[in-house]
Order: structure tokens, then sequence, then C-alpha cells
């Protein structure tokens, strides 16, 4: 698979997204990964249990220096496994199904770290539990048939990830930002909500109008 078939074939699994700016960015390094991960024969299913790996390392270890290299390493193995599974000819509704639940899995775990370093419970069950609940609207929708990729939002999953990457430099360093890391990404989290049910609401209208 040449790179014009990897970024169509992507585009034609996300609702027709556009290629371009950061996703043209982040699917050229995609495509990199995707085909060196083929050449070593790493499948799909292997990455996405690497994402839960590594997660499950840092909460064994949430005070540790490891855990900075280890969420990248988790964010990383999550985000690419689809792009392998479209290089290798792999994708499949159970795949799907897989690499959604490895997300909310991973993403509790990196929450629990945050917690562990001194985020207060609250803040750390509030912000997952909106963002939980934002991406189980997305996928509702299209369960409901609504196929377009829908509002790219403010705190998607790579944007949370680099939250809780700030809040676990600033606890090695000793600073203390972990809390005001937290409550950033918590209201960006609430207006990323507002913006994927406002989508919702758009599009559910549209589509009973038709």
């Amino acid at each position: 698979m040449n790179k014009s078939e990897f970024n169509s074939t992507w585009s034609s699994l996300h609702g027709g997204a556009e290629i371009k700016g950061i996703v043209k960015a982040w699917l050229a390094i995609s495509f990199g990964s995707a085909k060196f991960l083929s050449k070593i024969h790493v499948t799909p299913n292997i990455l996405t249990s690497l994402g839960v790996l590594f997660a499950i390392a840092m909460a064994l270890n949430p005070l540790s220096l490891w855990v900075i290299p280890l969420l990248v390493l988790s964010l990383y193995a999550d985000g690419i496994d689809g792009s392998v599974a479209i290089f290798q000819g792999r994708t499949s509704s159970f795949g799907a199904v897989l690499d959604a639940s490895a997300d909310r899995i991973s993403e509790a775990l990196w929450f629990y770290v945050a917690y562990k370093i001194g985020a207060p419970a609250w803040l750390v069950l509030a912000t997952y539990v909106i963002a939980s609940t934002q991406e189980y609207a997305r996928a509702k929708l299209g369960g409901l048939g609504v196929s377009d990729l829908g509002v790219v939002t403010p705190a998607e999953r790579p944007v949370r990830a680099s939250f809780i990457f700030v809040a676990l430099v600033s606890y090695a360093l000793g600073l203390d930002l972990v809390f005001i890391a937290l409550l950033a990404l918590f209201v960006l989290q609430i207006l990323s909500f507002y913006l994927v049910v406002r989508f919702a609401h758009n599009s559910l209208r549209d589509n009973l109008s038709t």
C-alpha cells in the first residue's frame, strides 16, 4: 500500500475527513510507523494490547519518572494501531471495538496516575466521565447512521494525554502545577462535550428533516 492509498482509506473510514494540517502531519508519521511495524510483523491487536500494558505499568509505578515515557508509549501504541490495520488490510468491526475499549481502559489508568500525583479525586473522576461520555456520544452517532467524523474539539484524546503529560512533568520537577493542569483540562473537556452534543443535535435534526 502506498501513501496515497493509505490516506484515501483512512479518510473513507473517518467519514471522508480532509487530509490537511495536523491530520496530514499525523498521517505522515502514521504511514511511516505502519510501514516499519508491518515489516517486523507487528499486528494491530498487539499494538492495542501494548497500549494497555504500558498504561498498566504506569498505574503500578505512578510516582516513578518512568511514567512519563510510558505515557508517551501508551498513547503512541493506542494511536498507531488503526494505521497499522489500514496498512495491513486488517480493519474490522471487532478491531474497532477492541481499540475503543482499550482506549477507555488506558485513559482510566492515565487519570488514576494523575490522582496519585496529587490531582483531586473529584476532578479526575469528573474529567474522565465527561471525556468518556463524549466518546460514547460519537460512537452512538455512528450507530444512528451519522458517518461524518464530526467536530474536532479542543480536548481530543491526544490533548487529554498532553495535559496529563504536563502534570507528570511538573510533578517530577517539584512544581505545584498538577491541579492547575487538570483543572484546565476539565474546563476544555466541558467545552468539548458541549461541542459534540451540539454537533449531534444538528446532525440528527438534519437527518430527520431529509
